[in-house]
């Protein structure tokens, strides 16, 4: 245990010692309760209690698995704080409150007092002080024991360390609004929640994630038992063919359709709160502005949103809009309402970008700036999701794949791991007639170019030159993301 650790353990030992002295003791309700075991009893059961209350249902289910050494060592210090805390707060506070006030009246001060004090060192949700430390005093109250009310505190404190340690993500009830950061932030400081997760080689929570979401419409089945997440710093590009639900992942994502059954997160949180959606910025399909605006005045209207979005001017000019500045917004052509529409998910200076067929109608110079701007914003942390027809698009910029095929993911990785996974070659060579080759799972042939695409392209060239048919332009290359994904998928994209 580190030097400063013990220095601490000696304060706080100091402190209760020095809080039990003066503290006046508190009869308990119940004169014939045990004082040792019925009353550390009633503590390990409260603190039990209280846990899964904040917790509900995603608390963890134990503690099989955890390091031993570390949390028994971290326990032991959250226990010593815990015990500090009691001497303090109960024996003290509340026990002074107790003649003046009343039993309840002593409760409900000193649980004040304990929320306001933590509330302004740690900026914690106040509704978990206040519920926590009424806990804890009820237990002290009725036992008159302050074993009783560390046990409380201790198992409380225990177990949200152990939930920080298994990196469980904790479902908070409205009671303890805002209490996942809270109990997280009980145990570990933030720097050392990071040489945690560093230690454990376990990634930073995803922008957005989709658990084992499941969708219907009717007896349409659009998205199946998905998982996904898009992370910090990455090009997410989500592909498949009509049908295959990547709009409805997308729409569940952003919260404007709730899944059947399963999870949807964004900045971890639920995705129908607008302070959830308030990073993201999102071009849709389906492109329309409010009729009678000109062009810089939707810009400013979307600007109003956001605490720190960009001058009209730089967002006009990032997608070169200037010149349509004062032209009516709705009179624009499609390309155009495009390249407005990506202006204006920009504008806020999101965290994220939600790009549904991004470059659909626009010119190559419009294509080429939007997507070096979409590079550009990844690199600098920026988290992007892309769906998208254009397979060129996506095999250009794209860091990561996920292929859905009938509302189900069919493959994630990069654009490599699909052209491995499709396990073709393309091989193209002009020639007038080509004799039967081995190994060619698919042809094109057109004005005398061939196109073939082959699992050996040692073994099929090898076989051309045997059979002495004259050829020219051979050229071997890595099947294209498109290849790959007419091969997974048999279908071709429009």
């Amino acid at each position: 245990m580190r030097a400063g650790t013990l220095w601490r353990l000696a304060a706080w030992l100091a402190t209760a010692v020095a809080a039990l002295l003066v503290a006046p003791r508190v009869a308990p309700l119940d004169p014939t309760l045990h004082p040792l075991a019925e009353a550390c009893a009633a503590g390990c059961v409260t603190g039990l209690a209280l846990f899964y209350a904040l917790a509900g249902p995603g608390a963890p289910a134990g503690l099989a698995g955890l390091p031993t050494r570390r949390l028994a060592a971290r326990g032991f210090v959250l226990v010593a704080k815990s015990a500090q805390e009691e001497a303090l707060w109960r024996a003290l506070v509340l026990g002074a409150l107790v003649a003046p006030l009343g039993r309840l009246g002593a409760l409900a001060g000193s649980s004040a007092l304990f929320a306001a004090a933590h509330l302004s060192r740690q900026g914690r949700a106040a509704s978990v002080h206040v519920l926590t430390g009424s806990a804890f005093g009820a237990v002290y109250l009725a036992t008159g024991r302050l074993h009783a009310a560390i046990a409380a505190h201790g198992t409380y404190n225990v177990l949200v360390g152990a939930s920080v340690m298994t990196e469980r993500t904790l479902s908070v009830s409205d009671t303890g609004a805002g209490c996942r950061a809270a109990l997280a932030s009980k145990t570990l400081s933030r720097p050392e929640k990071q040489r945690h997760e560093r230690a454990s080689g376990h990634e930073a929570p995803g922008v957005a994630t989709l658990e084992q979401v499941r969708k219907s419409f009717g007896h349409a089945v659009a998205l199946d038992g998905v998982d996904l997440v898009l992370r910090p710093g990455e090009i997410l590009a989500v592909l498949g063919p009509n049908g295959a639900g990547k709009s409805t992942a997308v729409a569940i994502l952003l919260g404007l359709r709730r899944p059947d059954t399963g999870r949807a997160t964004l900045f971890g949180s639920d995705p129908r709160k607008p302070a959830a959606r308030r990073s993201v910025g999102v071009v849709l399909q389906d492109v329309s502005f409010p009729p009678a605006l000109r062009v810089r005045e939707v810009v400013d209207l979307v600007r109003a949103h956001f605490p720190d979005p960009e001058t009209t001017d730089a967002a006009l000019a990032r997608l070169e809009l200037e010149s349509l500045a004062d032209r009516d917004a709705a009179g624009l052509s499609g390309g155009q309402r495009r390249r407005l529409a990506v202006a204006l998910a920009l504008a806020g200076r999101p965290r994220a970008l939600f790009l549904d067929e991004p470059t659909a109608g626009m010119d190559a110079t419009a294509r080429r700036a939007l997507l070096g701007d979409v590079v550009g914003f990844a690199r600098s942390g920026g988290a992007v999701l892309l769906t998208t027809q254009q397979l060129a698009e996506a095999e250009e910029i794209a860091t990561r794949v996920v292929l859905l095929v009938r509302g189900r993911v069919a493959l994630e990785g990069t654009v490599a791991d699909m052209r491995a996974r499709a396990g073709f070659t393309r091989v193209t060579v002009r020639a007038a007639r080509l004799p039967p080759l081995p190994g060619v799972a698919s042809a094109d042939s057109r004005d005398g170019r061939h196109v073939l695409y082959v699992a050996d392209a040692d073994r099929l060239v090898a076989e051309l030159v045997r059979s002495g048919a004259p050829f020219a332009e051979l050229e071997v290359a890595p099947a294209s993301l498109e290849d790959a994904f007419v091969a997974l998928t048999g279908e071709r994209t429009t």
